[in-house]
């Protein structure tokens, strides 16, 4: 019984993905979201992300138009890793769409 517990509590943590999809940029034309990202990256974070600070310098991603929406997401491998190190090392995924 406590091995079909293992096994269950672990499925359930393995499988916790996430998305976070922020739209602030030219709100009046939002209906034109692509569907392909023009950057893609991974933040890594530390102890849980205390005392961190992470800056990009995004100017030169989407000249001339501009940032559409910026979008932080969970892959497989960022919740396994994060499961796998208690939250000690956790790393996020992000894509940036442009207009």
């Amino acid at each position: 019984m406590k091995k079909l517990l293992l096994c269950i509590g672990l499925v359930l943590m393995l499988s916790a993905c996430g998305t976070d999809h922020v739209i602030r940029f030219n709100l009046a034309q939002q209906q034109n979201i692509k569907t392909v990202p023009a950057y893609r990256g991974r933040s890594h974070f530390f102890l849980w992300g205390m005392f961190q600070k992470t800056d990009y310098n995004l100017q030169n991603v989407c000249l001339p138009k501009g940032i559409n929406s910026i979008e932080a997401h969970w892959t497989f491998y960022d919740s396994l890793m994060g499961g796998l190190t208690m939250g000690i090392y956790a790393p996020e995924s992000f894509s940036i769409y442009c207009n």
